[in-house]
C-alpha cells in the first residue's frame, strides 16, 4: 500500500478483540512501532475499570431478559475482588432468575431516579430494572444497590380511569428487594437512591445486621420489612407513596354522592348512588357522611346489584337514612404496611413517610427500642376510613422512641398494645398527633405510653382497662378529650402541665389554678366516690361574674348534701361566714344571703325563699344587725320575719298556732297568747257553697255565710271544744246539718233550731259529762 494519510484511512466498522493496530512504544532515538491487539489495548487502558452490563451482553431494550448478562457482569467483579457494576441509560429486563449483588459488588444505576413523575409515566427512567413479580433482586454481605428504579415488570401505561387503576393495585405482587438469604451471615448490606414500584413488598430483610437503607422512593402495597436486624439498622429518608396513581384525574379518587341508603332484605346495607357507580363485586369501597345509619360509614367490600346499587358485604343495617353520603374508590389506598419491624433492637428510622397505607408503622413482636426521628404518616382525612392505623406498638414491642414529625387523618394515630413486662416505656415527643378520623386518635389497649410536647388537635385519647399507663405532659390538649374503658380508667390518665389542661401552677407557682372549660363556661372540679365515679362538682357557670356552683351529678348523686365539719375530734363549732367587704358600709346593707331555689312548673330555676344578715347601724362601736326572712308570693319577695338587734321580732301576716298545742312546749299556750296578745284581729272565714265546720279551719272565727251556703257540722271535726260566730248573708234561715251529736237540732233555751236570715248566732260544740253527752249550742239571732 502506498503511503497514505491516516484521515483518508477507511473507517473501521467493527473491532474485534483479536484485530491488530500499530502503536508506537517509547520516544526519540528509541521509538519503535509495533503492532497490538484490540484485547491487549483495551486491557491497559480500562484495567480497574467499572464493570458494565453491557460488556456481557446486556441489550437494555426492556425486552430481552438481561438476567444472565448483568449477573455474569455482578459475577466477574465479585472474582475480581469486587468493584462497581454499573447499568446504562437503558431499560434491563430480569426475568429468567433472581438477580444476587454478591459481597463487596456495588450494582449502580446512572442517576437517583427520584420519585414522582408527570403524569404518572415512569417509562423513561434511565437505568430501571423490569423485575419479574417471581424475582428478586438480592443483596448479599457488604453489597450495594444504588440509583435504579426497580420496577415490576408488565406495569405499561398509567391508568387513565377507575377500573385500570384498580386492576394497577390488584396486581401488585412479589417481594423486590431481599437483603441476605436469611442464613444471618449476610450483614452490612446498602440499598440506597432507588425507586421501587408496583410489588407487594419493596424490601424483605430477615436475619442480617447492620442494614442501611437510604434515600428510597416506593409505591408499593407494602413497604420495608424487618425482621431479626439487630445492631442497629438505618432506614433514612424513605418515602412511600401512591407515585402510580396518584393526582391523576378521575383515576386517584372517585366520588359519587349517594341518593338512598336501606336494608337490602337480609340485614345488610344497600346503596343507591345517585349516578352510576361503575363497581364489580369484590371491590373496596368506602363510605361516608351517610346520616342516620352509623354502620353504613365505613370500608367494605361491595356486592353489585346493578348499575346504581350495591350492598355492603358484612356491614349490618341499623337506623333510617336522613340524607347525605358519598361513595368513595379511593385507588391510591394500598392495604399492606409501609414500615413493619420485628425481633430488632434499634432499629433507626430517620425522615421517613408514608401516605395512604393502612397502617404507617407496625412495630411487632421483639421490636425493642426502636427509634423514630422526624417520621410522618398521613392519609385523605375526609375518607373517615376506620382500619388505618398510623403507630401500632404490639406483641412484646417497648419502648419505642418517636422524636418529632407528625401522624395525622387515620382512624388512629396512635395504637399501643404491647404485653412486654418493659410495655410502659413507649414515649413520643414533639409530635403533631391529628385527630378527627373514623376511630379514637390515641387507643392504649395494653402497656404504656407518654406524650411530651405534641399538639394534639381535636384529638381522643383513650385508656383501656388493660392499659398499664398513659401520661400527657405539657401537650397542646386545647381540644382533646379523655376516656377509658371505665370511669376508673379514665382517671388513671396523667395530665401535666398540658395547654388548657383543667389545672396548671400559678405564675408564682404557689397556687393551682383550674382552668375554664370553653368560652363561655368557668373551670370545674369533679369529685369522685369511691367506686371512681364523678359524683360532685364544684363549678363556675356562664357569665364573667357566674357564682361559685356546687351541686351532685345528675346521675350517679342527684341529691347529694353538704356537710361542714369532716370528721375530727373539733371541741368548738365551726363558724361559716358570709362576708361583705364594703369600702363604703352603710345601714341596711345585706351582709350575707341564704337563696332557697328549684324548679318552677316550666321547669326554670326560681328562687323561693331568702335568709339575709342586714346591718342595722355601722357606726364604729356601736354596730348593729338584724335576720331577716324574706319569702316568694307571686312574683315578688317579700319580708316576713325580722329579729333586731334590740331583739324585737316582727313578724308580717298570721301568727298560726297547732289546734291543740297539749304538749309541753310544742307550742305557745292559749293562756299565754291571751295573756300577751289583748287586740287580735278576728278572722273571717267567707263562704258561698255547702261548707262543713271543722276545728282547723272555723274555730275561733267568724263565718259569713253568703248566697248559696248550708252548714253542717261532725262532732269528730270539733275536737271536742268547738266555737264559731256565723252572719247569716242568705235570704233565708239556715239550718245546721249535725253528725255525731247526742241530739239532732242545736241545743238552745228558746227552742231555736237555726240561725234567722241577716242574723247573728253562736255555735258551741261541747260535752258536759266529758263525752258521753255531745251538743250543739246555738245562741243570738235564732229562728225556731
Amino acid at each position: 500500500m502506498p503511503d497514505t494519510r491516516i484521515t483518508d484511512l477507511p473507517a473501521a466498522t467493527a473491532l474485534g478483540a483479536g484485530d491488530l493496530a500499530p502503536i508506537v512504544q517509547g520516544s526519540g532515538a528509541a521509538a519503535e512501532t509495533r503492532r497490538a491487539t484490540f484485547a491487549q489495548i483495551t486491557a491497559g487502558i480500562f484495567a480497574e475499570r467499572m464493570f458494565h452490563v453491557r460488556d456481557y451482553g446486556a441489550v437494555g431494550n426492556g425486552i430481552a431478559d438481561d438476567v444472565g448478562a448483568s449477573q455474569a457482569a455482578i459475577d466477574a467483579a465479585h472474582a475480581a475482588g469486587g468493584g462497581v457494576v454499573r447499568l446504562g441509560p437503558r431499560r434491563y429486563r430480569v426475568a429468567g432468575a433472581e438477580l444476587v449483588v454478591k459481597e463487596n459488588v456495588c450494582l449502580e444505576g446512572p442517576v437517583f431516579p427520584g420519585g414522582q413523575r408527570p403524569g404518572a409515566n415512569y417509562g423513561s427512567i434511565p437505568g430501571s430494572i423490569l423485575l419479574n413479580a417471581t424475582r428478586t433482586i438480592r443483596v448479599m454481605r457488604g453489597a450495594t444497590l444504588r440509583s435504579v428504579a426497580v420496577i415490576r415488570d408488565g406495569i405499561g401505561a398509567p391508568p387513565t380511569n377507575m377500573r385500570a387503576a384498580i386492576a394497577l393495585r390488584a396486581a401488585m405482587a412479589g417481594t423486590a428487594i431481599t437483603i441476605g438469604d436469611g442464613s444471618g451471615t449476610h450483614h452490612d448490606a446498602l440499598v440506597e437512591d432507588v425507586l421501587v414500584l408496583g410489588f407487594d413488598l419493596a424490601l424483605r430483610a430477615d436475619n442480617s445486621q447492620r442494614v442501611n437503607i437510604r434515600r428510597m422512593r416506593g409505591d408499593n402495597r407494602n413497604g420495608i420489612w424487618l425482621t431479626r436486624t439487630y445492631d442497629i439498622t438505618r432506614i433514612h429518608d424513605v418515602h412511600f407513596w401512591p407515585f402510580l396513581t396518584g393526582n391523576l384525574g378521575g383515576v386517584s379518587l372517585v366520588q359519587t354522592p349517594i341518593a338512598n341508603v336501606a336494608n337490602n332484605g337480609a340485614g345488610l346495607v344497600r346503596i343507591t348512588t345517585a349516578a352510576a357507580h361503575n363497581l364489580v363485586t369484590g371491590d373496596l369501597v368506602n363510605v361516608f357522611g351517610v346520616n342516620g345509619i352509623a354502620p353504613a360509614n365505613t370500608r367494605a367490600t361491595a356486592t353489585v346489584i346493578d348499575a346504581t346499587r350495591f350492598d355492603l358485604q358484612g356491614v349490618g343495617f341499623a337506623g333510617s337514612h336522613t340524607g347525605g353520603g358519598t361513595l368513595a374508590v379511593w385507588n391510591n389506598r394500598r392495604l399492606g404496611t409501609a414500615f413493619r419491624i420485628e425481633s430488632s433492637d434499634v432499629a433507626e428510622c430517620v425522615n421517613c413517610f408514608c401516605y395512604g397505607y393502612n397502617i404507617g408503622f407496625d412495630l411487632g413482636d421483639g421490636a425493642q427500642s426502636i427509634q423514630l426521628n422526624n417520621c410522618s404518616v398521613d392519609d385523605l382525612l375526609s375518607l373517615k376510613d376506620p382500619a388505618t392505623v398510623g403507630a401500632w406498638i404490639r406483641g412484646s414491642a417497648f419502648r419505642a422512641k418517636w422524636l418529632g414529625g407528625f401522624i395525622s387523618s387515620m382512624a388512629t394515630a396512635i395504637r399501643v398494645n404491647s404485653t412486654s413486662p418493659n410495655e410502659a416505656d413507649n414515649q413520643f415527643v414533639g409530635v403533631m398527633v391529628g385527630g378527627g378520623g373514623a376511630g379514637r386518635t390515641i387507643d392504649v389497649l395494653d402497656g404504656g405510653l407518654t406524650l411530651v410536647a405534641c399538639d394534639l388537635p381535636a384529638s381522643t385519647l383513650h385508656l383501656g382497662s388493660g392499659g398499664d399507663n398513659l401520661a400527657v405532659v405539657a401537650c397542646d390538649t386545647r381540644s382533646a378529650s379523655f376516656s377509658g374503658d371505665t370511669s376508673a380508667d379514665a382517671s388513671r390518665i396523667i395530665l401535666v402541665g398540658n395547654r388548657a389542661q383543667a389545672a396548671r401552677s400559678s405564675p408564682d407557682q404557689s397556687s393551682t389554678v383550674l382552668l375554664p372549660r370553653s368560652g363561655a363556661l368557668g373551670a370545674s372540679l369533679d369529685i369522685e366516690n369511691q367506686n371512681s365515679a364523678v359524683t360532685y362538682s364544684i363549678s363556675l357557670g356562664a357569665g364573667a361574674l357566674a357564682p361559685l356552683q356546687i351541686g351532685g351529678d345528675a346521675a350517679n348523686n342527684p341529691n347529694g348534701g353538704v356537710i361542714f365539719g369532716a370528721p375530727s375530734a373539733m371541741t368548738a363549732p365551726m363558724g361559716v361566714t358570709l362576708r361583705r367587704a364594703s369600702a363604703s358600709p352603710a345601714a341596711g346593707h345585706t351582709l350575707g344571703q341564704l337563696v332557697f331555689s328549684g324548679n318552677n312548673a316550666a321547669g326554670a330555676e326560681t328562687p323561693f325563699v331568702r335568709a339575709a344578715g342586714i346591718s342595722e347601724t355601722v357606726t364604729t362601736g356601736s354596730e348593729a344587725g338584724a335576720f331577716v326572712v324574706e319569702t316568694r308570693s307571686g312574683n315578688t319577695f317579700n319580708e316576713r320575719l325580722r329579729i333586731s338587734a334590740n331583739g324585737t321580732v316582727t313578724l308580717q301576716g298570721h301568727l298560726l298556732i297547732p289546734g291543740d298545742p297539749t304538749a309541753a312546749n310544742h307550742a305557745a299556750r292559749k293562756s299565754y297568747v291571751d295573756g300577751q296578745f289583748t287586740a287580735r284581729r278576728l278572722p273571717v272565714v267567707a263562704t258561698a257553697a255547702p261548707t262543713a265546720l271543722t276545728l282547723a279551719a272555723h274555730n275561733a272565727r267568724l263565718v259569713s255565710a253568703n248566697t248559696g251556703t248550708t252548714l253542717s257540722i261532725n262532732w269528730t271535726a270539733t275536737g271536742d271544744g268547738f266555737s264559731c260566730l256565723v252572719v247569716n248573708r242568705t235570704a233565708s234561715d239556715l239550718t245546721i246539718a249535725m253528725t255525731g251529736f247526742s241530739g239532732t237540732t242545736p241545743t238552745n233555751p228558746d227552742g231555736h233550731t237555726r240561725i234567722r236570715a241577716g242574723g247573728l248566732a253562736t255555735l258551741l260544740a261541747f260535752s258536759p259529762d266529758g263525752g258521753t253527752t255531745r251538743l250543739l249550742l246555738l245562741s243570738g239571732a235564732g229562728a225556731p
